[in-house]
């Protein structure tokens, strides 16, 4: 039989015959030979492994003549020169440090040497050719490496001798077959870019945002809405990405096999969840599935939606705005479950018990070695015999609640749920998956051009808007509705490629919430400069004891003007850091007369010239006069708002009340609704950014229930900040907040409350 040569041009030359199981026999087409750059090994080839003094060094080989790996159809090419490495282990771990993680201790009294090839994936050849058939992408590279094991002593074995059993038992776990070929100890990986595939189900609990629209008056009625219902959707998820397989031989007939994704690369996520609903996702069916949960009253049938009012157009639109939203709530799902793994974690991990499987679990496994993973990630959660789930991610993400958010916008305009579904509009955001359901006209101003999909920046604008509304509402007592029911501010941003400058913002936004502290922050940011592609997201819930507070002081009096410029001015400070470029921003935030000499000023550029001479007319000094004209106009606002609500509510709070159709009734209601009216045509764009999120939250006390999630490829971070104990009412100062950090990844390790 052939051999396999290994020289180093130093006088090292170790001849191998293969074993007939090995990947030089049953892929490589022809045998090369290797040759060991730059280092001298024929000096050290009788050391014992023990003794080695180039332990964990990687040792570069070149091969002599480009060779194919495959039989009828080439799909790798292992090229001539530089293409492969090896390196030997005598303590410590493998994979330690390594992109993919997952450190794997040397055992006492064992060593390992660790052969590996680089190939490329042939490009545009049928992979279902030849007897390598792998479902990694056409074009990329893929590392084939076996860590050989062996028991060592203090005279054996030597290098050379290990060097021939490498060469000689050399394999490539690309075959069901070939994960008995490895013998006890070893572990074989495959590293490339692909696509990983399973399907399984994902539980979304739904969640809703009552709103009030200005566009009609609001119904007396209590408003009957649910929540918490969960939807167990069935998906075929496709992740592109960098994975490596890895086989790890535990006994004679077991063997450990994980699938790890690169860690600090972007990847693609994407999801048909058009599957495994009973309902039928993007059917008709579903409408009616989704707003009997929310509702206490029935929603009309798919037979019955025509003489609803609900015609076929409107129904598909309905059907595709849902079925989007649920793709994109599993996709950032899927991603965060990802992005969540630490460095010791896989995505997939697995025991097998070679000869407990079926002609099913062997199929099963050959699959997964392909990056197929249907057959080991059921929707019933069942694996074929013999094969034991160690860890899954979706199993973790099952474990989790994903929420499938219904912004009801109008909700308090209609006399119920269904009425706002069936008469309005029902779109989703695609940035954040998050539904909207509204009346007509506030649908017409959010239109993105497809007739189920909202612009994400006008949907921003206009739910801040609606948000300040609705809180207002809700403190005047005009609207009905159970107590336990939540008006919801949130945010939500998705970077194509996030820098430095970028992620310290959002994590700024972390801080001025009390979900983070400034050394977290810090660690957050350490060794990094690209974040990749990213999200963010942050959520805070009001109650009506809070959206009071906002207004109202305990007493019932309404909150001062100079009280809401002071909150403005913190908010606003916590965005902004000494030493960075724009810090000159903090001169009139943080110092009180300073303040009072913009406010003299009203705000026109050449007055605030005076102030701050120092400062570029051009350039610094617009900026300040735009953060002035922000916070005046949110406390002058808040302030007017206050005292109006304080008067409706004292109107309100008559014993016995007013009459529902009493002529005073009437004016007090139209001239709170005149005065939302000139507060919705006035606001701000920039309370729509993360700094009206923190305005409103300190002007609460910060007793709001807080959540954030960022995700990206160098860090995560789910977080939580629990509902304050005790009175709802305004707290001075700061508070001591202690946030609950629910997932932390990327090496964060952060300890939580």
């Amino acid at each position: 039989m052939p051999t396999i040569q290994l020289i180093d041009g130093f006088g090292l030359n170790v001849q191998a015959t293969p074993d007939p199981v090995s990947a030089f026999v049953k892929y490589f087409r022809q045998l090369p030979s290797l040759a060991v750059l730059q280092r001298d090994l024929a000096s050290i080839q009788d050391v014992p492994l023990a003794g080695f003094p180039l332990k964990s060094s990687v040792i570069g080989v070149s091969l002599d003549r480009p060779t194919d790996l495959g039989a009828a159809g080439l799909q790798l090419t292992v090229a001539a020169g530089v293409s492969g490495s090896l390196c030997v282990y005598t303590d410590g771990n493998l994979f330690d440090p390594d992109p993919y993680g997952d450190p794997v201790a040397v055992p006492e009294r064992h060593a390992y040497v660790a052969l590996g090839v680089n190939a490329n994936v042939s490009a545009g050849v049928d992979s279902s050719l030849g007897k390598l058939d792998l479902g990694f992408e056409a074009g990329s590279t893929l590392s084939l490496f076996h860590y050989k094991c062996f028991e060592i002593a203090a005279s054996t074995p030597t290098l050379r001798t290990a060097l021939a059993a490498s060469l000689s038992n050399y394999t490539i776990p690309a075959e069901f077959d070939d994960l008995a070929s490895l013998a006890v100890g070893d572990i074989a990986t495959l590293e490339c870019t692909g696509t990983l595939q399973f399907s399984g189900k994902i539980s979304l609990l739904t969640s809703v945002n009552p709103l009030a629209s200005l566009s009609s008056s609001v119904v007396s009625d209590m408003i009957q809405v649910k929540a918490g219902a969960a939807i167990d959707v069935g998906a075929s998820v496709a992740i592109d990405g960098e994975f490596q397989i890895r086989i790890q031989k535990l006994d004679a007939g077991t063997v450990r096999m994980g699938i790890y994704r690169k860690r600090g690369v972007d990847f693609k996520v994407q999801v048909d969840p058009s599957a495994g609903i009973s309902a039928g996702l993007g059917g008709r069916d579903f409408i009616s599935a989704l707003f009997n949960a929310l509702s206490p009253q029935p929603f009309p049938s798919a037979a019955d939606f025509e003489s609803a009012g609900l015609t076929e157009e409107k129904s598909d639109a309905i059907a595709s705005a849902l079925k989007a939203a649920v793709q994109r709530r599993l996709e950032i799902a899927v991603e965060g479950e990802l992005q969540a793994l630490s460095s010791h974690e896989t995505a997939f991990l697995y025991e097998i018990e070679l000869d407990s499987l079926e002609p099913e679990g062997k199929l099963a496994v050959q699959d997964a070695l392909k990056l197929n993973l249907s057959g080991l990630v059921q929707p019933d959660g069942s694996l074929p015999r013999g094969v034991r789930e160690i860890h899954s991610l979706l199993t973790t993400a099952r474990e989790k609640v994903y929420s499938l958010k219904l912004n009801l916008l109008g909700v308090y305009n209609y006399a119920s749920v269904n009425d706002l579904a069936l008469k309005g509009t029902v779109l989703t955001d695609p940035a954040s998956g998050e539904i909207v359901v509204t009346d007509t006209v506030n649908a017409t101003r959010l239109s993105a051009g497809i007739n189920y999909l909202a612009d994400t920046d006008k949907l921003r604008k206009l739910l801040a808007q609606t948000f300040l509304i609705t809180a207002a509402y809700r403190c005047s007592k005009l609207i009905n509705q159970a107590p336990d029911l939540k008006a919801s501010y949130w945010h939500f941003a998705a970077v194509a490629k996030t820098n430095r400058k970028t992620m310290a913002s959002n994590l700024e936004v972390l801080e001025a919430l009390g979900l983070l502290s400034a050394a977290q922050q810090r660690e957050s940011l350490s060794g990094f400069e690209d974040f990749g592609r990213s999200t963010f997201y942050v959520n805070t819930d009001y109650d009506d004891a809070l959206t009071q507070s906002l207004f109202l002081r305990s007493d019932g009096q309404p909150r001062q003007i100079e009280e809401y410029e002071k909150i403005g001015r913190t908010a606003l400070c916590a965005l902004i850091h000494p030493g960075d470029e724009d810090d000159f921003r903090l001169r009139p935030l943080e110092d009180d007369a300073i303040w009072g000499q913009v406010k003299d000023t009203g705000g026109t550029l050449g007055n605030l010239a005076l102030v701050f001479p120092d400062l570029s007319r051009d350039s610094q000094i617009p900026i300040i006069a735009g953060d002035y004209v922000l916070i005046e106009w949110w406390a002058t606002t808040m302030a007017s708002m206050a005292v109006s609500l304080a008067a409706a509510k004292n109107f309100f709070s008559q014993d016995p009340p007013p009459a529902l159709d009493s002529p005073e009734r009437a004016k007090v209601q139209a001239d709170l609704w005149h005065r939302m009216q000139d507060v919705a045509s006035k606001t701000h764009d920039r309370f729509a950014e993360p700094w009206g999120l923190i305005a409103m939250d300190l002007a609460s006390g910060q007793q709001a229930v807080a959540s954030a999630q960022i995700t990206s490829p160098r860090l995560t971070l789910r977080l939580e900040r629990p509902p304050a104990a005790g009175s709802t009412g305004v707290r001075a100062g700061r508070p001591e907040l202690q946030p609950m950090i629910i997932d932390a990844g990327k090496g964060t390790d952060f300890e939580s409350g």
